[in-house]
Formats: C-alpha cells, structure tokens, sequence
C-alpha cells in the first residue's frame, strides 16, 4: 500500500509540473498582445509556503486556477496590485482570489 501512496504522491506533482510547464508555454507562445501568468507571483505575494503548496499539490484546483489566470481580463490590475508589494487588495478582481484565499489555510 505505501508502494501506490508513492505512485499517487509522485503522478500528483508530475501532473502539477506538467500543468505549469504547459500554461508557461502557452502563455509565452501567444503573439506579442500575450497576457502574463501572474497566478504564481499573486501566489508568492502570499509567501513562499503558499506558493509552494499550491504548485507542488497538482491538483485539478490548481489547473483550474491557471486556466483561469491565462484567460482573465484583469491583468492591468493585477500588474498594478503586484507592483505595489502589497499583500491584499487581490480579492477585488482576481477570478482566483478564493483559491489564493484556500492556499493560504
């Protein structure tokens, strides 16, 4: 049992890589109007721990978060919000807000 715990554990964050090498590529392969995938310097704001538990779970959540980062119309803001250094204030206009918020615990 603990041989497919492993499996399990190690096919989450293979999925999880996956998933962000894909949204990395997508995003940097669109034409010069690109949008950014801000979703893990919003995830960093929060700090380190946060981030890292979110990109590190793989899980169809996560997925779902980058999709929605990759196809927000906020981007404008959020740029701005991350310029600023502050901790909050995402919560207005991130489609991934309740995500973040989860991340955190």
């Amino acid at each position: 049992m603990d041989f497919l715990a492993l499996v399990a554990g190690i096919s989450g964050t293979a999925l999880g890589v996956l998933i962000l090498v894909v949204a990395f590529m997508a995003a940097s392969s669109r034409n010069g109007g690109a949008k950014p995938l801000l979703l893990e310097q919003a995830l960093r704001r929060q700090g380190e721990r946060v981030a890292y538990q979110a990109l590190a779970s793989g899980s169809r959540e996560f997925a779902l978060a980058v999709q929605r980062c990759l196809v927000c119309s906020e981007v404008p803001r959020c740029s701005a919000w991350l310029s600023t250094g502050a901790r909050d204030g995402y919560q207005s206009f991130c489609p991934n807000a309740p995500y973040i918020d989860r991340m955190k615990g």
